[in-house]
């Protein structure tokens, strides 16, 4: 599809921020593959590997060994979908997050409240969910105006009867 059918046409991004990378997926509308990669080895020997919808190798011709952080992985995201994808309009992004306690049971929009109970949640999952939020307040400067939403690991859990849930803990 050339650049003339696709001007005007949406995309999504999905993410999986971590403590040392960043992996994302670009999707149409519809869900399917656009730009599918990661950006691994933050804040000491970034490499960025990135495919095309067909699984073809995208080279990158962006300064990568300077990354540093989560804000400047998404800013190289960000670059690959205006050059790779030109004429996609970016509509919304989808973020990994490890915990939603017993607050978000499915996809969250982000807002500042959200954003601040998700905050307090830090302490229960120490190494994922600082880097997750992160990512959040990173691409919340980026695109100020892009809708953003949280999916959390925990929800799984909560959609268990509470005999499931606890099957495994011995009793006091």
């Amino acid at each position: 599809m050339g650049a003339e059918a696709m001007a005007g046409e949406g995309a999504v991004i999905v993410l999986n921020a971590g403590s040392s990378s960043v992996k994302f997926r670009i999707a149409d509308e519809a869900g399917a593959r656009l730009l599918e990669g990661a950006v691994t080895g933050l804040g000491t020997a970034p490499v960025a590997k990135v495919k095309d919808a067909q699984g073809r190798a995208v080279p990158i011709d962006l300064p990568v060994e300077a990354i540093d952080e989560h804000e400047e992985a998404l800013d190289l995201v960000l670059s690959l979908l205006e050059r790779h994808l030109p004429g996609r309009r970016l509509l919304a992004a989808g973020h990994r997050v490890v915990h939603g306690g017993l607050d978000f049971a499915g996809p969250v929009r982000i807002e500042p409240q959200v954003l601040e109970q998700l905050e307090k949640l830090v302490p229960l999952a120490p190494l994922h969910q600082p880097h997750n939020l992160s990512a959040i307040r990173a691409l919340a400067r980026l695109r100020p105006t892009l809708p953003q939403v949280a999916c959390f690991d925990t929800a799984f859990h909560l959609s268990q009867s509470r005999l499931v849930r606890l099957f495994g803990i011995p009793a006091p």
